[in-house]
């Protein structure tokens, strides 16, 4: 008989410390994990911008006729009209001359006192002064006299002042005496020299001036714009002369195109809302009416062609592409000031990185922030 004996081989169990090892393992591949997380999800970034209102304006080319392309209706005539304008020399010459005013002079006496023509009154810097013209100052009465230096010059024009009348007797010019309450003025005269250029620049300036004199009646919701085509103007007076002031006058002729109002209105809304959606501006207030000048006009066919200005106050569009967060991704803050302070409106940018140590922006939109403010 044989006897088998079999031998099976023992399984040996893993330690502790394998399970241990493998557990630290697990562990610090997810502190590592969470770390990465939180340092991507806590990089943050803003951008605060200070922009301030500034003027905008558009400007267009609109046609003008009974029947255009992208225009407006309207009719164009002409009309003659005459004006005269006065105009100052830019030129003086002084010279002395005798300064005048007027004073107050008093009677504290119970008779009338009567005064001859250049009677003396003096100052008490003895400055003298003469009556213009005979007076009479009721008693316990006062009047109001005109005066003249005796000296022609400069020295003459005195401010307020006391004066007594030296023709008196001394004890009387205590209750008699006058004062004068304004300066005396015109002891230096300046007098106007005419020059050519003088003449030439209200030439110029006339024609602007027959535009604004010129009678426009508006029809319904038609407005006038006007030009001059031709104009013929003198001045009345010559070169070299002396003179306070001189006119020029002349007959002009008058190009006038009347034009629909509403539809002008509605074009420049148009170019406006165009402007502003092509770029990073932000339309605050219109600045009143649009301003209408006449560039050049056709009677014969009835066409015209306006120049067009509107005013506005405008600033940074904070909803603009140009401030989409997108724009600023993994970019450096030199980077991001320099971009937006290029921008129309900006006076002022400060970019903070979160954690501070950052050297770039996020590379997720939603971990940028935007913020506008606006000054006057």
């Amino acid at each position: 008989m044989i006897v088998r004996h079999t031998e099976t081989r023992s399984y040996q169990e893993p330690s502790v410390r394998f399970y241990r090892t493998i557990a630290l393992a697990f562990l610090c591949v997810a502190v590592v994990l969470i770390g990465v997380v939180m340092f991507i999800t806590s990089k943050k970034a803003t951008i605060t911008i200070v922009a301030k209102e500034d003027s905008s304006t558009v400007t267009m080319s609109v046609p003008v006729g009974v029947n255009v392309t992208n225009g407006v209706t309207g009719t164009v005539a002409t009309s003659t009209f005459f004006w005269k304008e006065k105009y100052y020399p830019t030129g003086f010459k002084t010279s002395e001359s005798v300064a005048i005013g007027e004073v107050i002079i008093y009677n504290k006496t119970n008779q009338a006192q009567t005064l001859v023509k250049t009677t003396r009154l003096l100052t008490p810097t003895n400055i003298l002064f003469r009556l213009s013209d005979r007076v009479t100052i009721p008693a316990n009465g006062q009047i109001t006299a005109s005066v003249y230096a005796d000296v022609a010059g400069q020295t003459s024009e005195i401010g307020p002042s006391q004066f007594i009348i030296p023709g008196l007797p001394v004890d009387k010019q205590k209750f008699v005496y006058a004062e004068s309450k304004g300066n005396m003025v015109g002891g230096v005269r300046k007098v106007g020299i005419l020059t050519d250029a003088d003449i030439l620049a209200a030439k110029k300036d006339f024609a602007g001036k027959v535009e604004e004199k010129f009678p426009v009646t508006p029809v319904g919701n038609m407005a006038v714009a006007i030009t001059v085509l031709d104009q013929v103007a003198e001045a009345d007076r010559k070169a070299g002369e002396e003179v306070d002031g001189f006119f020029v006058s002349g007959t002009s002729t008058i190009l006038i195109v009347n034009y629909d109002a509403t539809t002008l209105k509605l074009m420049v809304e148009k170019e406006m809302a165009g402007k502003t959606e092509s770029g990073a501006e932000k339309i605050l207030a219109v600045s009143g009416e649009p301003r209408v000048t006449v560039v050049k006009g056709d009677t014969a066919n009835n066409t015209a062609e306006l120049s067009v200005r509107q005013e506005a106050s405008a600033t940074i569009d904070p909803d603009a592409d140009e401030l989409n967060p997108k724009v600023f991704l993994g970019k450096t803050k030199e980077e991001i000031e320099r971009y937006v302070m290029g921008l129309s409106h900006v006076t002022a940018t400060e970019v903070k990185f979160s954690p501070s140590w950052m050297r770039k922006a996020p590379t997720v939109p939603d971990r940028i922030k935007v913020i506008v403010k606006n000054v006057k």
